[in-house]
């Protein structure tokens, strides 16, 4: 009885093909390993604006503050001043520079920001460009642009954690 229970278990889980609602099942490797461990922390992000389509619409310039995490294979990129936060998908990644990309809005606008980062020790230097879509009941009415020259600071540690000393 216990041998025609196994053979039935194998040919069950081996031998059946795996259908979920016509997903496939797919693997590969996260570029978020890729990230060198340099670039999490805390940075005094100084932004320049370099091109846009709009000056009006884009800043000139601005310094923010970026907090750059890494929990299992997520980046989260926040800044504490603001309160904003986002989590980044890491488009490429080598020894010292890393691409990032952030994509949101909803059916009447959205952002997509490129970002590509190259680390200097406690110093990274970089591009961020922007472009920001509005649509009209489904179809692109226009696009706006920006490119920002980046310059950063170490200002410490691999998070916040490590400035205030919590764990």
């Amino acid at each position: 009885m216990k041998l025609i229970v196994r053979i039935f278990l194998f040919l069950f889980l081996f031998l059946t093909p795996i259908s979920m609602n016509g997903m496939t099942i797919t693997g590969g490797v996260s570029m978020t390993d890729r990230v060198p461990d340099g670039f999490f922390g805390n940075w005094k992000v100084m932004a320049v604006r370099a091109n846009a389509s709009n000056f009006e619409m884009f800043a000139p310039y601005s310094v923010e503050i970026w907090n750059l995490t890494k929990q299992n294979d997520v980046i989260t990129l926040t800044n504490p001043v603001s309160g904003a936060s986002a989590s980044i998908t890491v488009k490429d990644a080598t020894t010292d520079t890393f691409t990032f990309q952030r994509v949101t809005g909803d059916a009447k606008e959205t952002v997509t920001e490129m970002a590509t980062l190259v680390l200097r020790g406690d110093n990274f230097v970089g591009t961020d460009t922007m472009a920001v879509r509005y649509y009209k009941n489904g179809n692109l009415v226009k696009t706006e642009n920006v490119e920002y020259q980046l310059k950063a600071y170490k200002i410490s540690g691999n998070s916040l954690n490590d400035i205030f000393g919590v764990k």
